[in-house]
């Protein structure tokens, strides 16, 4: 007994939280029965067109939640997934990205939706392209956000960014030590965050976590970014694979995207290099380009959050259907 308290005492939090965590997530979602296999999803909002978010990674139906929720409550419902290998949808259901915009196919067959909008972020770029490309019926608009869409692989100089992929991620007790530090000391975090997702200097970098520890909002959402990256045994092999894929990037079929597209990057991502948004923007027809000036990868935190959110509803709003499927 007195084994099974020390146990306790030592380990306790940590079991909690990670208990606690995988409730919430499989309390969060839904399971679709699709022709690809079981499909982790949930829908935001009651009416309106639907909008739904490819995310990056590590990632899952959550990050949709923790970095698009100003969607929430403009007039469209918010289609949230988890790509193969994230939380519970299973890998087998789709490796490639090819693969993959056909599992979302099929779930969107299996949800009887016949069109939706697409928000590509970071790695689900990628299959957000070959959705919109496969499936132009389907497709009613493409926002493409600090969206990967040529070959990437992790840059050797963002030390942060090593450390989080090839450690961290992989490593539940170091996540649940970064969640207490975030509770306890937002700004750390932050510092952090930003300092590996921008190419922003070290003053730059303490100005904006200024203006950050400020806003209430935008503290949420560096909470909630960081708890869509745990547990990881939910998460581990979706990133694995992704940039696996990532690597093998190329000859995305940009060109044969004919829905309106709105391209939104930073000037300042240190993790996806804004050459990826000039590309897109130079092969997809007729796509607007909007440059972030000082945006980083994360463009809910940077300080142009509003203006980039502003310039998603209008963009929505200026292509939504006028009959919702």
């Amino acid at each position: 007994m007195n084994i099974i308290r020390r146990v306790r005492e030592k380990y306790g939090p940590y079991i909690r939280w990670k208990r606690n965590l995988i409730r919430e997530l499989q309390a969060g979602s839904l399971m679709a029965d699709t022709a690809k296999g079981p499909v982790e999803y949930v829908i935001h909002g009651d009416d309106g067109p639907f909008v739904s978010v490819m995310h990056g990674g590590p990632g899952g139906y959550d990050q949709a939640g923790a970095l698009f929720g100003d969607l929430l409550g403009k007039g469209f419902r918010v289609l949230s997934w988890s790509r193969p290998g994230y939380v519970r949808t299973p890998l087998d259901a789709g490796r490639t990205f090819e693969e993959q915009a056909e599992v979302f196919a099929a779930l969107l067959d299996a949800l009887g939706l016949e069109r939706t909008a697409v928000l590509g972020y970071s790695a689900g770029g990628p299959p957000a392209v070959h959705f919109a490309a496969r499936h132009p019926s389907r497709t009613w608009a493409l926002i493409l956000e600090c969206a990967v869409t040529g070959p990437y692989e992790l840059d050797g100089n963002n030390v942060g960014e090593h450390i989080l992929f090839k450690h961290l991620m992989f490593n539940d007790p170091s996540m649940w030590l970064g969640d207490v530090i975030a509770k306890h000391a937002p700004a750390l975090v932050g510092m952090a965050t930003i300092g590996m997702e921008s190419t922003l200097d070290e003053d730059e970098v303490f100005l904006l976590l200024k203006d950050i520890m400020k806003d209430e909002r935008r503290v949420k959402i560096l909470m909630d970014l960081f708890r869509s990256m745990s547990p990881a045994r939910f998460r581990t092999r979706g990133l694995v694979n992704d940039l696996k894929q990532l690597a093998k990037t190329d000859g995305l079929p940009l060109e044969h995207v004919t829905a309106p597209t709105l391209v939104i990057h930073g000037t300042d991502d240190h993790d996806v290099p804004l050459e990826h948004a000039l590309r897109a923007a130079r092969s997809i027809p007729g796509a607007e380009l909007h440059i972030v000036k000082d945006g980083f990868h994360i463009l809910a935190l940077a300080d142009s959050a509003d203006e980039v959110s502003s310039e998603r509803i209008r963009f929505l709003n200026a292509h939504a259907p006028q009959t919702v499927p």
